[in-house]
């Protein structure tokens, strides 16, 4: 094994012992961070695939930069808020739950937006005339499948099985209620198997893992055994409806891993956890003219129909090279496309910056409208390997509907008063 991969191992597995350490907060962002990217690079160093260039000291240091300015961005948070008030996990569960939510505004908005999200559905579907699962190739019919304005409606799922994840949490009674959310449920959920994504799913399960440890009682090892075992089957079975046996094979040949056969099983697995920053250390170099803010802001040019006349006119495509059919960059890349290495040194400082200011606010005044943006940023954290919510239009309008939802159904704790 690589000294690179050894020491990342060795210090992922530090790490994550001393996070159920009396008094840690598994969940901190730099802990969450660090373990993700030390997974990513020893399994990286381990150049399992072919396709793996070997990096030159240079390309360790612009893979690295993004990571260690986000880090930074932590780091000077914590320093800033080391002589505030820190509240342990356990009051912030006590002192949320006690505040709880307002349970008729929360019904009624899960059941006003679940038939929003319906109708949506129906006439893009009508419009369409088809659903990507029931075609011969879903994994290509995804990809043109959508109406403008109507697609956003039906890809923001999330906001109702997110908010019908929280009425269970925070709603003891009304079972009568509770029958109409499963259904609701259910069918929001059948929107990522009919439709073929995975991608809004995986942020779903982070999400909602994050409001469950900060609102629920204790949560212990198992539950997260438990939320691993639920992402690894969910991902892997709408993958295994995307692509078909043959497809497959060909992937696992096409991935020219250097293992022998009778584990070739771990190759997509592996190679989506690697391709992301071998993408980006590969092509990086091959930026010749930057964007300047094109790509961090895509969201804004994407919501006002200006996106792809901008692309065409300008000729940016975000996604043009990439190794074989691996096509997902690290969170990082488009602040590079944008700005260069002023971009890795500066965005990804002030996102880590923001996300742990949101967290030590948490800790300081627990709130549900707090704890649902530190939700969104474990989200964003989570995902950090292979893309970056806050570019995305439809991530966006999750989000926002999402956080400005609790602002209608929050009850207002003490220190509102």
């Amino acid at each position: 094994m690589p000294a690179i991969s050894f020491i990342c191992f060795l210090l992922f597995i530090i790490i994550f012992i001393f996070g159920f350490k009396k008094n840690s907060d598994l969940l901190s962002p730099g802990r969450v961070f660090s373990l993700l990217w030390l997974l990513v690079i020893g399994l990286v160093e381990l150049k399992l695939s072919r396709l793996q260039p070997q990096w030159n000291y240079f390309d360790w240091f612009i893979a690295l930069l993004g990571l260690l300015t986000f880090l930074l961005g932590i780091y000077v948070s914590y320093i800033i808020n080391l002589d505030k008030p820190f509240l342990h996990v356990s009051r912030i569960r006590t002192k949320i739950r006690a505040v709880g939510v307002n349970e008729k505004k929360l019904f009624r908005f899960i059941v006003v937006y679940f038939f929003i999200y319906l109708f949506c559905f129906i006439v893009e579907w009508q419009i369409e005339g088809y659903l990507p699962l029931f075609t011969s190739r879903p994994d290509r019919a995804r990809i043109l499948y959508g109406i403008f304005g109507l697609h956003l409606v039906v890809s923001s799922a999330n906001v109702i099985l997110f908010l019908v994840i929280e009425y269970f949490i925070f709603i003891k009674v009304n079972f009568k209620k509770k029958w109409f959310l499963i259904l609701f449920f259910i069918v929001a959920m059948g929107n990522y198997i009919l439709i073929v994504q995975r991608y809004g799913l995986f942020i779903l399960i982070m999400m909602a893992l994050c409001l469950i440890y900060y609102s629920g009682r204790k949560v212990k090892l198992r539950t997260f055994v438990i939320f691993g075992v639920i992402i690894i089957a969910l991902i892997v079975g709408i993958q295994s409806l995307r692509t078909t046996e043959l497809i497959t094979a060909y992937i696992i040949i096409d991935s020219k891993m250097k293992m022998s056969p009778q584990y070739a099983q771990f190759a997509i697995p592996y190679m989506y956890l690697v391709m992301s920053i071998e993408n980006f250390v590969k092509y990086y170099s091959h930026i010749a003219n930057h964007s300047f803010g094109f790509f961090t802001f895509d969201f804004l040019s994407a919501i006002t129909g200006l996106k792809h006349w901008i692309e065409e006119y300008c000729n940016f495509d975000k996604f043009r090279l990439h190794i074989g059919g691996y096509n997902t960059y690290p969170f990082y890349w488009a602040y590079y496309y944008d700005f260069g290495i002023a971009g890795l040194a500066l965005i990804p400082f002030i996102i880590g910056y923001i996300i742990s200011e949101i967290y030590y606010y948490l800790h300081r005044n627990p709130d549900i409208v707090i704890l649902t943006l530190f939700s969104l940023a474990f989200a964003v954290i989570t995902i950090s390997y292979s893309s970056d919510p806050l570019t995305r239009l439809d991530m966006m309008f999750n989000f926002s509907i999402i956080v400005f939802a609790q602002f209608y159904f929050r009850n207002k704790s003490a220190t509102d008063n």
